[in-house]
C-alpha cells in the first residue's frame, strides 16, 4: 500500500445482535476464508485484519462486497467499515458509518463526530460524560489526558489511543475448532433413504464449506440418526485417506443408508467430523478431473467396505520371514501395505499360497499335477527355522503343467524327496 499501512481492519457490525455464541463462532469460522486474523467483539461484531489479503481478493472494496454477500446469505444485514485500527472500525460501524479509510488522518476526521454511545463503555461512564456535556468522541479527545485518566481510568484513555492509532492493539484471533458438529431437524419423521440422504447432503455442504475455509481435511464422519424416543442409530464412515471435500462421503453414506435397517423413524440428523490441519495435494488431468495418487484404489476400497463391512476388506503385508507360509500377515489398510511392501526384495512368489502344501504324485521322479510338470525356473533353496523346532529344507521351482497353469512347487529335502504344490500363479 502506498500509505505505509501496517494493519487494515474490517468490522462487520450486526444490528440484529447480540447473537448466540455458537452462531458467532460459525460466522467467525466462515470469515477465516478471508484472513486468519478474525476476532469476535461482544457477539455482535466480526473484526477482520485484512492487510495481508488485499492483493489476493483485489482490495478492500472487493473484500467488503464479498463479506456483505456472505453475511446476507446467512440472514444478516451488516454495517461494514474499514479503518487502520480495530477500535476505530468498530466504533464507526456502530455509528452506522460505512467507509474505507486508509490513513490515520482520514480515520481521525471520521471518528471525531462519532457519539460516545458508540464506544460501548459502561453506562456509568457514559452518564458522567453526558453530565460534563461531552456528546462526541471529538469533545472527549479535547479533555486533558491526565484528568481523563484520573476520572475514567487509564484503560479508557488507552482504548482511545488504540482507536486513533497511537497505541498498538492486540486482538485474540478466533481459533477454528478441531471438530465439526452440525444438526438438522427433519420437517417430518421418515425412514426414506432419499429424504435422509437429502438432509445429510445439506450437512455435508456445511462441512465442505468449513474444510475449504479453514484449509483442513478429514477422514472420518460420525452420522447419527435420532429417533423419537431419543435413541440414536450411528453410522461411522472412514476414508482410506484424508479428503478436503465431501463427494466421497456422500457416495459412501448413500451405500450405508441403503443397507441399514432403522428400528424407528428419524427426526434429527447429526453430523460430526474431526478436522486435521492441511489438505492433501492433488493434481488434475487435461480435462480438469482430479487425479488420485493411488489411481482410484482408495475409492474402490471405500465402496467395498461400505457394502461388505470394514473388516471384510483386508490387505497383505510382507513379514521378515523366509518360510513362505509365515511371510505375510493381514492388515487393515491395503494401500499402506502397498507402499510398505514395494520396498521389499522382489521374489518370484505367487500371491495364492495354499493353506497346507499338497503332496504330489510322481512318475520316474517327476512331479504330476493335471499332467507332468515342466520345471521352468529354480531351484530356490529355503533352509531355515531350526531355532524354533519347525525347520524346513526345500528346493522351490516354478513349474507349468499340460494345461498351461503356472505352479509353485518344492521338493522336501529332509526325507524321501517328496514333491509338494505350495502356490498357484495368477
Amino acid at each position: 500500500m502506498s500509505h505505509g499501512l501496517r494493519q487494515l481492519w474490517l468490522c462487520a457490525w450486526l444490528p440484529d445482535g447480540p447473537l448466540e455464541a455458537a452462531v458467532m463462532e460459525q460466522l467467525a469460522g466462515w470469515a477465516t476464508g478471508f484472513t486468519p486474523g478474525v476476532s469476535i467483539d461482544g457477539y455482535q461484531a466480526l473484526l477482520l485484519e485484512v492487510r495481508g489479503s488485499l492483493q489476493l481478493f483485489g482490495g478492500p472494496d472487493r473484500i467488503r462486497t464479498l463479506l456483505r454477500q456472505g453475511l446476507h446469505a446467512r440472514g444478516h444485514e451488516p454495517v461494514i467499515s474499514c479503518a487502520p485500527t480495530a477500535c476505530g472500525s468498530l466504533w464507526l460501524a456502530r455509528a452506522g458509518i460505512e467507509c474505507v479509510l486508509l490513513t490515520r488522518d482520514e480515520l481521525r476526521q471520521q471518528l471525531l463526530p462519532v457519539p460516545v454511545e458508540c464506544l460501548g463503555w459502561p453506562a456509568a461512564i457514559l452518564n458522567m460524560l453526558r453530565q460534563m456535556g461531552i456528546r462526541t468522541l471529538g469533545e472527549c479527545m479535547r479533555l486533558p489526558r491526565q484528568g481523563f485518566a484520573r476520572r475514567f481510568g487509564p484503560a479508557r484513555l488507552h482504548e482511545l489511543d488504540q482507536a486513533f492509532g497511537r497505541s498498538p492493539e492486540l486482538r485474540q484471533a478466533h481459533v477454528v475448532p478441531a471438530h465439526f458438529a452440525e444438526t438438522l431437524e427433519l420437517p417430518v419423521e421418515t425412514t426414506g433413504v432419499a429424504a435422509l440422504l437429502a438432509g445429510f447432503e445439506r450437512l455435508l455442504s456445511r462441512l465442505g464449506a468449513c474444510l475449504k475455509t479453514a484449509q483442513m481435511s478429514t477422514d472420518t464422519l460420525r452420522c447419527q440418526l435420532r429417533h423419537p424416543d431419543g435413541s440414536d442409530t450411528e453410522l461411522r464412515i472412514r476414508l482410506c485417506r484424508p479428503a478436503a471435500g465431501t463427494a466421497a462421503f456422500a457416495e459412501l453414506l448413500r451405500l450405508r443408508l441403503e443397507a441399514v435397517v432403522l428400528p424407528a423413524p428419524v427426526t434429527l440428523l447429526v453430523l460430526r467430523a474431526r478436522l486435521s490441519a492441511g489438505q492433501p495435494a492433488t493434481g488434475s488431468d487435461l480435462l480438469g478431473r482430479e487425479l488420485q495418487a493411488d489411481s482410484g484404489l482408495s475409492g474402490l476400497l471405500e465402496r467395498l467396505r461400505a457394502r461388505l463391512g470394514r473388516h471384510a476388506v483386508r490387505g497383505l503385508a510382507l513379514v521378515d520371514e523366509y518360510r513362505p507360509e509365515r511371510a505375510w500377515r493381514p492388515v487393515s489398510d491395503p494401500l499402506d501395505t502397498q507402499r510398505r511392501t514395494s520396498r521389499q526384495t522382489l521374489r518370484r512368489r505367487p500371491v495364492w499360497i495354499l493353506p497346507e502344501p499338497q503332496l504330489l504324485q510322481q512318475v520316474a521322479g517327476q512331479p504330476l499335477h493335471q499332467g507332468t510338470l515342466c520345471l521352468e525356473c529354480g531351484p530356490e533353496r529355503i533352509e531355515t527355522g531350526w531355532w524354533d523346532g519347525d525347520d524346513i529344507r526345500r528346493d522351490y521351482y516354478v513349474a507349468r503343467n499340460d494345461r498351461g497353469a503356472r505352479l509353485w512347487v518344492y521338493q522336501d529335502l529332509r526325507g524321501v524327496a517328496d514333491w509338494y504344490l505350495h502356490g498357484i500363479f495368477g
